[in-house]
């Protein structure tokens, strides 16, 4: 079985900045969004990377809709941290995983 491990961190990271939005603003908004992409993004970058390019179709639709999302959160508050930056890594991996496609 092959590993994408940038893949499964970048879903990671989401997950767990869905859990310290929870902690530090008790954002139950924040917390649930930010394990159902994460999971998401992990589950559908191992799913891709377990079969054939075809498949990073997938990923990368999940990462473009979390790149809608916090983009527009990031473009109401002009805050960077954190809907600019998980906007901005969510950009490159939607690249990455469209590249992979095409």
């Amino acid at each position: 079985m092959v590993a994408d491990i940038l893949g499964l961190s970048f879903g990671a990271l989401v997950l767990l900045g869905g859990v310290i939005g929870f902690i530090k603003s008790n954002s139950g908004a924040s917390l649930i969004s930010g394990l159902v992409f994460g999971a998401l993004i992990a589950m559908t970058t191992q799913y891709a990377a377990s079969n054939s390019k075809a498949f990073n179709l997938l990923p990368a639709v999940v990462c473009l809709v979390l790149c809608l999302v916090m983009g527009s959160r990031f473009m109401n508050s002009k805050k960077f941290m954190p809907a600019g930056m998980v906007s901005l890594l969510s950009l490159l991996m939607f690249a990455r995983h469209a590249t992979r496609y095409f």
